[in-house]
This record gives C-alpha cells, structure tokens and sequence, in this order.
C-alpha cells in the first residue's frame, strides 16, 4: 500500500511540474500560449460532443423502452415470477369456416363448374342464389311440367318468374324467349329473368328488353355468386361439386347404360336409375 501511494504522488509530481513548465512557457512565448489555448477548445469541444452523445443515447432507449409491446412486458414479469406465474390470456382468434376445409372456387372455377353440372343441379344452384339473396324460392321446375317456369321468386311484395337453360354452345335464340314470354302471361307474373350459360341473338335481346324481361349468362351468374356470398355456402359447393346426372321425368339419378339391341346395340346412353319403372334415357353428349 505505502508503494502504490509513492507511485501515486510521484506521478501527482510529475504533472504538477510539467503544468508549472507549461505555465511559463506560455507566459514567454506567445507561440506556446497559442497552442495550449487550441489544445484546451479542442478539448471542450470533445467533451460537448461525449456529452450530447450520451444524452442523445439516453433519449433514444427511453423511447425505444416506451413503444415495447405489452406482451413483451407480460412475459418479462412472467419470467421474474417463475414457475408459478399465472399465464397470460391471449385473445382467441376464431378462423373462418371456409378456411376449415377446402377453399371457395374462384371465379374461374365458377365458370368451369357451372358448364359441368347437370341442368338439375343448375336449376337448384340458381335457387340458392336467390334465396341467398332475400328471395322466397318456389321450384316449378324439374321433373313437373313447369310451362316454361323453372322459379318463381317473391321478395318485398314482388314475384318474378326465372327461366333456367344450361345451354352450353349455342345462343338462345327469340323462340325460347317469345315462350317464356308466353309463359309468364299466362301465369300471370310480370317480371321474368332468363338465365343461360352461353348468351343471346341480337333478336333475343331485343324481344326481352321490350317485355322488361331480365337476361343473365354465365358471367351474371358468376357475379351473382359471389355478391350474393353464395359460393361460400355448403348447399351451393355441394352442388357445383356434384358431377351426377338426374333424370328429367323423376329427378333420380341416371346411370350409365349399353344398348344390347336395335340400332345403338354398343353404344353408351344415360338411363335413369330407377328402370323399368322409369324408362327416361338420352344420349352421352
């Protein structure tokens, strides 16, 4: 101990002399005096920038310390209670019920899947629109003899006759129009809405917008999903993925079958299920 304070004060001698040596030089030689006064500003600059860096350090940790999430917060407490913290409660997150299984069909698929279903399950698609829509559905279609009314719909006081053809390669064309158009008069219903999947002659748009007759294709359709949601309901994806065929007289489901005589004896034709009872067939497009 006695060593390190003899050190200590030999070098407290040391630069007190070396002070007083600077002192006079400097009060001899203006030169001197010159440089000491440069060395000491340059120092205080120093000292200024040390300081406001370390202030500036300061600031910034402070509000880097006020922006941290609560959940950091929570789990810094958690760590210092130990074990026996009690957990934090997170908010549930509920996932939608389409994200459950399989995704909705785009817009894409809405076109491809609405030309492969059967005209059954286009008639019945076409009814959950609408009712998805706030509409009263009643199905006249089908197996019954429907007088060219497949639909008819009611909402707010109002009924409109729909006329459903899954045409998929040719127009409908002004007789199938001027029938519906027939059809609604004798049922005597004012508003009417043709839907098809391929589109219309220039006739027939003319015959429907003179008669306020409403007409939709595939595209309409598609935009009348989506709008409507409908494409995200159950009964709606159950039937676009149903590749079934349905008998027109019955409505129950056709099966493949192979002609053993007459003419087509080999070819393959639809048949419906329920034969001999019902003896409904047509040929495999």
């Amino acid at each position: 101990m006695a060593r390190r304070r003899q050190r200590g004060d030999d070098w407290i001698g040391l630069i007190a002399q070396l002070a007083g040596v600077l002192i006079v030089l400097s009060l001899i030689s203006p030169q001197v005096r010159q440089i000491i006064s440069a060395v000491g500003f340059i120092s205080v600059c120093l000292l200024v920038v040390v300081v406001v860096g370390l202030i500036g350090f300061g600031i910034c940790r402070w509000a880097n310390r006020s922006k941290r999430p609560a959940s950091s917060d929570n789990l810094l407490v958690s760590s210092i209670k130990g074990a026996n913290a009690s957990p934090v409660n997170l908010p549930r997150i509920e996932v939608p019920a389409q994200a459950k299984g399989t995704a909705p069909p785009t817009t894409a698929n809405l076109l491809e899947q609405l030309r492969s279903i059967d005209w059954f399950q286009f008639e019945k698609l076409v009814g959950v629109v609408y009712r998805k829509l706030g509409y009263v559905v009643t199905r006249r279609g089908g197996a019954n003899p429907d007088g060219g009314i497949d639909l008819v719909i009611e909402k707010d006081g109002q009924r409109s006759a729909v006329q459903c053809k899954q045409w998929k390669t040719w127009s409908v064309g002004v007789k199938p129009v001027r029938e519906f158009l027939g059809a609604l008069t004798d049922a005597g219903i004012q508003q009417g809405i043709f839907i098809t999947l391929c589109g219309y002659t220039g006739e027939a748009k003319q015959l429907a917008e003179k008669h306020g007759i409403e007409i939709v294709n595939e595209t309409g359709l598609a935009d009348m999903l989506e709008s409507s949601d409908a494409r995200f309901d159950p009964e709606a994806l159950a039937i676009l993925r149903d590749t079934g065929k349905y008998c027109p007289k019955c409505e129950n489901e056709m099966v493949r079958r192979t002609a053993t005589k007459g003419r087509g004896e080999g070819k393959q034709f639809w048949g419906c299920s329920t034969f001999p009872r019902c003896r409904f067939r047509m040929p495999i497009a």
